[in-house]
């Protein structure tokens, strides 16, 4: 915990929990909102909560991925890159494999989604960066060696095990920030137009 936007964990009646601030006001929302889209989706991600502007994600029990992933690792990563591509999670496995935990149960869970839409991960705004075009699926895939070996046909597995368009439309409903809604539309149509 700590971290660059000073994550701290509380002990509270309904259970442990990590609680972080974000760099401002926005940054935090955005955390909390693209936290909320990949849980619609179904993409294993801590239950939170916003009080006060903090936002709560629940203590989850598991270890770092690290950086010598098993084969069950990569499948699951690979699993869960379009989402993460879609909202342009940046930071998706983290500098050093921290934004990634594995449960006791083996299944992955991601515990830091600050870098995902129009914020990078220490709170500075990505400005043009986060657009209608979804160049992630590539840059992520370059930039993450448990990603790189992914082909076309494994993003579109990818797209299809989270309901496709439709789903990641449908999903958009949480995101609060209107600005933030139309862009991440568009991005959800440029990654159907890459698959079909």
């Amino acid at each position: 915990m700590g971290g660059s936007t000073g994550a701290r964990g509380y002990d509270l009646p309904m259970g442990q929990f990590v609680g972080k601030r974000g760099d401002s006001p926005q940054h935090i929302q955005n955390e909390y909102d693209m936290n909320r889209y990949l849980n619609e989706l179904g993409v294993s991600v801590p239950q939170a909560q916003m009080e006060d502007g903090l936002m709560l994600t629940q203590m989850e029990e598991g270890q770092r991925l690290g950086f010598n992933p098993s084969a069950g690792d990569i499948r699951q990563l690979q699993r869960d890159f379009v989402p993460h591509a879609t909202i342009a999670n940046w930071d998706m496995l983290g500098l050093d494999r921290d934004n990634v935990i594995r449960r006791p149960d083996g299944t992955l869970s991601y515990v830091d989604v600050g870098g995902a839409g129009p914020f990078r991960a220490q709170g500075a705004p990505k400005g043009a960066a986060f657009g209608a075009k979804v160049g992630e699926l590539d840059t992520l895939r370059n930039k993450n060696h448990e990603l790189a070996g992914m082909s076309e046909a494994d993003i579109g597995r990818s797209y299809d095990a989270y309901g496709g368009e439709d789903a990641m439309t449908q999903a958009l409903n949480v995101l609060r920030h209107p600005d933030t809604r139309r862009i991440m539309q568009q991005r959800v149509q440029d990654v159907a137009r890459r698959v079909a």
